[in-house]
């Protein structure tokens, strides 16, 4: 484990500014490049926020084959021990920071919903937040709509809703990119007015948040 930390102490931490969804895509990078996440977790401490993670490292020599069925891991690309070790590592920091959690929900793809699982030990299946580029056009849409509603509704006070999926999802939906695997997006959001993004968290600092712990 103190290898692991050490050596993912190497890699770049970031995070995004609050703003609207309404940017270009290089103005979401800036903000992701130049912002602090301890500001972000402040925020979300608190409760009150949707935070939408991209599921953890994957073993990309494996391949997703037969995607309408799902039902079986084998024929999908999966975490590899990286990941999770991300998934478990997450977990602990929301725990250590004392991070409220209400709702879990996930995309039916295995690689999220063992993201979550591995995380926070529960996840509700949600098949609007489905890996959107395995469907048709129409499909994509449907499912932007979808989730443009899920980072619009409030958590119950107090808590904050964990979406669990994967990169097009959230970029059909809010523009937002959310890069590597396993790096959370994070949400204000705003009802019938939509929804604000705050900014991305990348999964290297929450390694950083339990190594500082030890």
């Amino acid at each position: 484990m103190k290898y692991l930390v050490n050596l993912l102490l190497l890699l770049m931490l970031g995070v995004g500014t609050a703003q609207s969804v309404e940017l270009s895509d290089a103005e979401i990078k800036k903000r992701i490049i130049e912002s602090d996440p301890a500001k972000i977790v402040k925020m979300i401490q608190k409760g009150g926020y949707v935070i939408y993670f991209r599921h953890a490292h994957t073993d990309h020599s494996q391949s997703d084959n037969k995607r309408q069925d799902l039902a079986s891991c084998v024929n999908q690309r999966n975490l590899d021990a990286l990941g999770k070790r991300e998934a478990k590592v997450i977990g602990a920091a929301f725990r250590l920071l004392e991070i409220p959690v209400g709702e879990v929900r996930s995309s039916p793809w295995c690689r999220a919903k063992d993201t979550a699982t591995l995380a926070f030990g529960r996840a509700d299946i949600s098949y609007d937040l489905s890996f959107s580029i395995s469907k048709s056009r129409d499909e994509t849409e449907t499912l932007a709509k979808a989730l443009k509603k899920m980072l619009a509704e409030k958590p119950e006070k107090g808590t904050n809703t964990l979406l669990f999926s994967h990169t097009s999802n959230l970029k059909d939906a809010a523009n937002v990119w959310p890069k590597p695997e396993a790096a959370m997006a994070v949400f204000r959001p705003h009802g019938k007015d939509g929804f604000e993004f705050i900014g991305v968290i990348k999964p290297t600092y929450w390694l950083a948040i339990l190594a500082e712990a030890q």
